[in-house]
């Protein structure tokens, strides 16, 4: 077996009021995030990704989406999954 490193980070995105729905779906869209809660202008979500250069590209391509205001990473987890 094979182990394979695996970064889950918990975000929480800040969208303009007007553009939330816009951006979650955006979000959900993107390969590997996942959304789990909206709660006004704040999304909660996380991305699961290779390694944390990977995590960090998506968390930047997250922030240029629009309608976007700010994103804040709340945890970043380091696991070694058996393949």
């Amino acid at each position: 077996m094979k182990a394979e490193k695996v970064v889950i980070s918990s975000l929480v995105v800040e969208a303009r009021p007007e553009a939330v729905d816009a951006v979650c779906r955006a979000l959900e869209a993107m390969e590997g995030v996942e959304v789990h809660e909206v709660s006004g202008y704040k999304i909660v979500i996380t991305i699961e990704a290779p390694s944390t250069g990977a995590s960090h590209a998506v968390s930047s391509r997250i922030v240029a989406v629009p309608g976007v205001l700010n994103v804040n990473l709340v945890y970043v987890n380091f696991e070694d999954e058996t393949l």
